[in-house]
């Protein structure tokens, strides 16, 4: 037996209670009560997210202490992420709507214009019947009543068409900035781990011949115990850029996650790799990071890159578990330093 819907009223009780429990933990946990911490928290008291609630709960138990960077992460991963996925889903059926329409629209002309070509020749028929006759006068004032009927349909489906093919572009052009914001990471504007996994299948899929890199910022941690996590953000977004200006247009810049990037570059041997690698390390180290407004120095932030080439027995798995091992190694040998797969 089916349950039956909830009732309006029950549904309210439901609201009440999830806002109710959204602003005792935020009471409780000392979380200013923004309304984008309220938002996340009423998600957590609604507990229809699994992996939103598992990780506000490794928070609340001590494994990763609420900050102010923690919460932004988690609001634009949860929150951010889910809007445009939905608006997304939106722009997409009412594309295909439209689409529909259209095909409506147009199979209804196809049928028109075919009765219209059955109607001529029926009288053409006649035509050469009546002709003998000298009767054909009346024949002459159906085709062009005819005709005028179809210009008129004709001229209708015009305007349709055009009406649809106006917002269908329109429609067209939010689908297309949607579908580039849900590819972006939101803080440094490279590509997003789900992007990275999409277009590192397709590589695989056609055999391309690629390297690898995974890049790691040294000692991010302490950097944002120092200096806070605005500071923070703004070294990812540094080192970002530095990657996009060191590598080709075909080449593919993603966060990997925290402050470990990914760096794809098909059609380039270990080799090759290594120096885009070490111009990446350079370019980075020798920045020296500055306060905008008083000029203070905070010193220069390294990175540590580890390189790996695509095998034919590999998976877009096995080829990056050796490139963070790699990774690893350059990590654990002194940071700053690039270190290639078998070194």
């Amino acid at each position: 037996m089916q349950a039956a819907s909830q009732t309006p009223r029950a549904e309210q009780t439901d609201l009440i209670s999830w806002g109710s429990k959204a602003f005792a933990l935020l009471a409780e946990l000392g979380i200013p009560p923004l309304p984008e911490h309220y938002t996340l928290f009423y998600h957590y008291a609604e507990g229809k997210n699994p992996q939103l609630n598992e990780d506000i709960d490794k928070a609340m138990n001590g494994r990763m202490p609420f900050s102010q960077h923690l919460l932004k992460n988690f609001y634009n991963r949860y929150i951010v992420a889910a809007a445009n996925d939905s608006a997304l889903h939106e722009v997409t059926q009412g594309t295909n709507r439209l689409l529909g329409e259209v095909l409506r629209v147009v199979g209804e002309f196809g049928k028109e214009t075919s009765g219209y070509n059955a109607d001529i020749d029926s009288y053409l028929q006649k035509m050469s019947v009546d002709i003998a006759d000298h009767s054909v006068q009346g024949l002459i004032k159906e085709i062009i009543s005819t005709t005028v009927a179809m210009r008129e349909r004709g001229e209708s489906l015009h305007h349709k068409l055009t009406a649809s093919k106006d917002e269908i572009e329109t429609l067209k052009k939010n689908l297309d900035q949607l579908t580039h914001e849900s590819q972006r990471d939101f803080l440094t504007g490279v590509y997003n781990r789900k992007a990275l996994d999409k277009m590192l299948a397709e590589q695989f899929a056609q055999q391309a011949d690629i390297s690898v890199l995974m890049l790691d910022v040294d000692h991010f941690k302490k950097f944002n115990d120092k200096f806070g996590h605005l500071l923070g953000d703004e070294v990812l977004k540094i080192v970002a850029r530095a990657i996009t200006y060191c590598v080709r247009g075909k080449d593919i810049v993603a966060r990997y996650g925290g402050e470990e990037f990914c760096v794809l570059l098909p059609s380039t041997p270990l080799q090759g790799a290594t120096k885009v690698a070490e111009n990446i390390r350079t370019t980075i180290a020798t920045r020296d990071l500055k306060r905008k407004d008083t000029g203070e120095s905070f010193g220069s932030i390294t990175v540590s890159i580890g390189i790996a080439q695509v095998r034919h027995s590999d998976t877009a798995e096995t080829l990056l578990k050796r490139a963070d091992e790699a990774l690893y190694k350059s990590k654990h040998t002194g940071r700053n330093r690039v270190t290639a797969e078998g070194e």
